[in-house]
């Protein structure tokens, strides 16, 4: 997925730059013209990213309000007992306080 985004941006970078001088050669790519690595290029150390910093997606929250147990007791008469992707879980809507998670 990144690989024809990256595309997209170069292209769209290189597009105007092609109209800008003219080129007497076969048209070069951006890395042709870049330099050997870990060489600065002052025509291309003005360029920055258009794309913005890349940031981490925020961190799942916990299963807020589920007691991890071995043993479910319901500890109301409201508690019901439900089974869901394998595991047992106590769910209870007068106290959501007595909310279980079987352990496995």
């Amino acid at each position: 997925m990144a690989a024809p985004l990256i595309r997209a941006v170069l292209a769209s970078v290189a597009h105007p730059l092609r109209h800008l001088r003219v080129c007497t050669g076969p048209p070069r790519a951006l890395s042709v013209l870049a330099g050997p690595p870990g060489v600065a290029v002052p025509a291309l150390a003005g360029l920055r990213s258009p794309l913005p910093p890349r940031r981490l997606p925020p961190p799942l929250p916990p299963s807020l309000g589920f007691k991890t147990k071995a043993v479910l007791r319901k500890r109301c008469r409201d508690c019901y007992m439900v089974k869901r992707h394998g595991r047992w879980y106590v769910l209870c809507k007068t106290n959501p306080k007595h909310k279980q998670r079987q352990m496995l």
